[in-house]
């Protein structure tokens, strides 16, 4: 696949900060973070070359958000959107289904990354709560043998699933959005705050010359206005 990387406008996570055989949690209740997934999805694909797997929990996957993201890195989105393999549940059982048969389907199409969106959003009863903990045990394990890339996103909060996933994470990234001209992404103890740029606009930053010191490597993709410890 021959495509080149232009990609502008994206939160600052990239497919080299999320580890194999580790699981990072994707939280918050921005529309940012089904974003987040689905730029995780195009860029393994383009990069790895590998297919990647998605399991949507909350009707979530947006083959059109996908599509666009795959212009805005110059490849063609039918191209990538069939190594995108998409599977989704609508209860604790179908998910819980899903999960346990995550192995055979690594097995058959040998991904790179496996995303699930809003996993702990179907385990909200009392079977939910009883099933959730055991499988989120079973996707550590798997994530772990497999050496995949497993991404997972949730609304975050206060709710059992959400605190149990967050504990179970060997990552955790939070995304929040302050106001509409501000996100803000908390990640292992470093805050970004990102401004995103309309389509057509350009920034000061733009018109640097990134080749000499000091200049800003976001600047081709968005203002990041602080990078706090």
């Amino acid at each position: 696949m021959s495509c080149y990387v232009n990609a502008r406008n994206h939160l600052p996570l990239d497919i080299q900060g999320f580890k194999p055989s580790c699981i990072t949690l994707i939280e918050g209740s921005s529309s940012s973070v089904p974003d987040a997934l689905f730029r995780l999805c195009v860029s393994s694909v383009i990069s790895s070359g590998r297919d990647t797997m998605f399991v949507d929990g909350w009707n979530s996957f947006d083959p059109y958000a996908l599509s666009r993201m795959a212009k805005s890195f110059g490849c063609e989105p039918g191209k990538v959107l069939s190594r995108i393999h998409v599977a989704r549940a609508f209860t604790e059982y179908q998910m819980d289904a899903l999960i346990h048969g995550l192995h055979d389907a690594i097995e058959q199409w040998h991904p790179a990354v496996l995303a699930v969106s809003y996993l702990p959003s179907l385990f909200s009863g009392k079977d939910g709560i009883r099933l959730l903990e055991p499988l989120l045990e079973r996707l550590k394990l798997l994530t772990a043998s497999s050496g995949i890339i497993t991404a997972v996103t949730s609304f975050g909060g206060s709710w059992y699933g959400d605190r149990l996933l967050a504990s179970r994470a060997d990552r955790v990234i939070r995304i929040e959005q302050p106001s509409k001209k501000l996100i803000r992404v908390i990640d292992d103890g470093y805050v970004f705050e990102y401004m995103p740029v309309p389509p057509g606009q350009m920034r000061f930053a733009d018109f640097a010359d990134f080749n000499l010191p000091g200049g800003d490597v976001y600047g081709q993709d968005s203002a990041v206005l602080s990078h706090v410890a």
